[in-house]
């Protein structure tokens, strides 16, 4: 998907992810729990070289809850930073793994969360149709 619509739905993406996190989807064997904390991170460290700062001590991936209110709460300021982000081609940040673009760094950031979000909802639509299990897993069984 092209930058600037992963830029349009990001809102949309949130909001999609935290409904099916939220429904009685069945998410524990997947990695969400550890994966969406540190996207939120990631993100917040992005939106903190602009001077925005988002903390949260929430784990797991209730951390994305704390960031969509706070989001919501900042909206046009985030997302003119995220815009400003995405039209500048040569600001760089460091990260652990060495120097990377803030473009490039917030793109993958926003594929995250628009795959993420269409993951979750191709999940509920099997599971609205009554789609059978693929794997019996242990820990399911006694439901």
């Amino acid at each position: 998907m092209e930058a600037a619509a992963l830029y349009v739905r990001f809102k949309e993406n949130l909001a999609t992810i935290i409904g099916a996190l939220n429904s009685k989807l069945e998410v524990r064997s997947m990695p969400y729990n550890v994966s969406i904390p540190l996207e939120v991170d990631l993100l917040a460290d992005i939106l903190r070289l602009h001077g925005l700062e988002f903390k949260s001590e929430t784990t797991g991936a209730a951390r994305l809850e704390d960031f969509t209110r706070w989001f919501e709460q900042n909206e046009n300021t985030v997302m003119d930073t995220l815009q400003r982000v995405m039209e500048d081609k040569k600001a760089y940040m460091k990260t652990a793994g060495g120097v990377i673009l803030q473009k490039e760094m917030l793109i993958r950031r926003l594929e995250y969360f628009n795959e993420t979000a269409h993951t979750l909802q191709v999940m509920m639509r099997q599971q609205q149709l009554n789609s059978p299990k693929h794997f019996k897993y242990p820990f399911l069984l006694n439901q």
